[in-house]
């Protein structure tokens, strides 16, 4: 939001009232070039520090977070370890029913063996007794039998019917022969199939008992895992805690560094200067504004603008710093004098790209030329970085720019 001349000067008038926050420092004595310099090389030491601390809570946390990724990883193939166990478990439970399944067959064949030798051994028993009961026949068995024969038909067809008798006999215990051998084969399968499904199940055997022994390496990586991360995140608090520590002694440096340039302001800045609440541009052009006053505790406002372009003072007045920052880089304050109000203002330049083009002390009037646009300290890239304050207080420029 941007003021006319007139709402500016209604807005200093309620401004006024801060006068008797700042007035203190109407009090500090003289600041010289040394002190100045030695609270921003000290300040600039405590930021490197801060920056380690910043670099260390990093680290920290992106241990934290591998490690317990790592610990998440290892609960994972864990679970599935234990998911395969409990998979082979049941398999195994499934083969040690079939094994007993074929077991009982087995026992089944053995006695249909056992059954069918008892009938082949009576069938044979039979046939020999049939054997030495027709050679007991008359005199001379069967072959006399054969000799009392009065006619060719009686001898053909006695002999017709031994031959039957014969081969009926062959017969049966053929029959009774390839049925025991049949058996025997079965027997033979089933206990293949045994064989077979045992070989199976010591196999899903020795995968189970691999797989327990995965899952007692695992419990031990987790437990060095939960170790890990334990001091990982005690790690990570004890560099937060540092990180809350050293941001306070830079923030009340950084104080200390504002009191000086508030105090450069009172010892180099003329009472009689009257300011006229009407500021120009700090540059002809530029390409956006890149960051605004007060996003994330930003102390200024941020123009883009090309390496080398020319910075203007938004307002007549006396520089009463100009020197290198270690965030700032290259700037220069200008101490803008008084409103009718009482109110006193001032603006601060950064990121020059060199040493700037005016000195302390020096009067210099809207448009002079400060410097020129760089990247010079904490920055990323070309811009100039503009801070304004209102009795020493920051507030956001873009308030009093038309």
């Amino acid at each position: 939001m941007q003021f006319s001349p007139r709402k500016k000067r209604l807005l200093s008038g309620l401004l006024a009232v801060c006068l008797t926050v700042t007035a203190a420092f109407s009090y500090l004595p003289p600041v010289s070039a040394a002190d100045s310099n030695q609270v921003r090389q000290e300040l600039a030491a405590l930021q490197q520090k801060l920056n380690t601390i910043n670099q260390q809570l990093k680290d920290a946390q992106s241990n934290t977070a591998n490690a317990a990724a790592i610990k998440k990883q290892l609960e994972q193939q864990k679970a599935t370890i234990l998911d395969q166990i409990n998979l082979i478990a049941g398999q195994i439970g499934e083969l040690d029913n079939e094994i007993h399944n074929k077991e009982d067959e087995i026992t089944v064949k053995e006695g249909e063996l056992a059954a069918k030798q008892e009938e082949f051994d009576q069938r044979w028993s039979d046939f020999k007794e049939r054997m030495g009961a027709m050679q007991m026949l008359n005199d001379g068995g069967s072959i006399a039998l054969l000799s009392s024969a009065t006619n060719l038909y009686q001898l053909l067809t006695f002999a017709q019917t031994l031959e039957q008798i014969t081969a009926k006999d062959q017969a049966i215990c053929q029959q009774l022969e390839d049925e025991h051998t049949a058996l025997e084969q079965q027997k033979a399968d089933l206990e293949q199939a045994k064989a077979d499904l045992e070989a199976a199940r010591a196999s899903m055997q020795e995968q189970q008992d691999a797989l327990q022994q995965k899952k007692n390496e695992l419990q031990g990586s987790i437990q060095q895992a939960n170790e890990d991360l334990t001091e990982a995140q005690a790690a990570e608090a004890a560099a937060k805690e540092a990180q809350i520590e050293m941001n306070k002694l830079v923030d009340a440096k950084a104080a200390e560094l504002d009191a000086i340039l508030n105090a450069a302001n009172k010892q180099y800045g003329n009472a009689s200067i009257t300011c006229s609440l009407n500021f120009g541009p700090p540059l002809a052009t530029y390409k956006y504004v890149s960051c605004y006053f007060g996003g994330n505790g930003h102390r200024g406002t941020d123009y883009a603008a090309p390496g080398g372009t020319d910075i203007y003072s938004i307002e007549a007045g006396v520089v009463t710093a100009a020197a290198y920052h270690y965030s700032w880089g290259y700037y220069v304050q200008v101490y803008h004098g008084t409103d009718s109000n009482g109110n006193s203002y001032s603006t601060l330049y950064a990121h020059m790209n060199g040493t700037p083009a005016v000195s302390v002390g020096q009067q210099v009037s809207r448009g002079t030329v400060l410097g020129h646009v760089g990247s010079t300290g904490y920055s990323t890239g070309n811009h100039l970085h503009l801070e304004m304050k209102v009795n020493g207080v920051l507030t956001n420029v873009m308030n009093y720019l038309s």
